[in-house]
């Protein structure tokens, strides 16, 4: 057995991790699961709070997106009491509103179908745009005048089991 040597030793230098190491990289991960614990309460409590699931029903966010910006937008006179075939109610809410081009434009906001939402746009009389939303819970529309703000507007949205899903106060900002 001439030819066999044996087999290398380990050089000191290949040796494991330090103490100091490995107890880093262990507080490192407890930061991450830390975080990521911290997120998932986040996202319980919003899910008490709205019931609605998002994800399923993405559309109800979309809404009321719109309808605070209609809102927000809305100029004087805020409500008008009826426009064509609409009158205001707790299925319709009707704004006049200014667009971006310096314009204004009546707004109708149809919730009196189960599961869609019409918003109606007017541009002297004319119906210039249209869009539905699909899929998402049954809203009511309230006057709820706060100190204040007297054209305040309260958005409620029911899931199909009856329970709160979504209760937004809105109010329009001065011009």
């Amino acid at each position: 057995m001439r030819g066999s040597q044996p087999a290398p030793l380990p050089h000191r230098a290949e040796r494991g991790f330090t103490l100091m190491e490995v107890l880093v990289s262990l507080a490192l991960f407890a930061v991450f699961i830390y975080m990521i614990a911290l997120l998932t309460m986040e996202m319980r409590g919003y899910e008490k709070r709205f019931p609605v699931e998002f994800l399923s029903h993405p559309q109800a966010g979309a809404v009321i997106a719109r309808v605070r910006r209609d809102v927000m937008d809305s100029t004087a006179p805020y409500y008008p009491a009826s426009f064509q075939t609409y009158t205001q109610s707790q299925k319709t809410l009707i704004l006049y509103s200014l667009q971006e081009s310096g314009f204004a434009q009546t707004i109708v906001w149809d919730f009196s179908r189960p599961g869609e939402v019409h918003r109606l746009a007017y541009s002297v009389g004319a119906l210039s745009s249209e869009w539905v939303a699909r899929g998402v819970p049954q809203f009511t529309v309230t006057d709820y005048p706060v100190t204040d703000h007297p054209d305040s507007v309260r958005i409620k949205a029911t899931d199909s089991k009856g329970t709160l899903a979504i209760d937004q106060l809105l109010q329009p900002r001065p011009h």
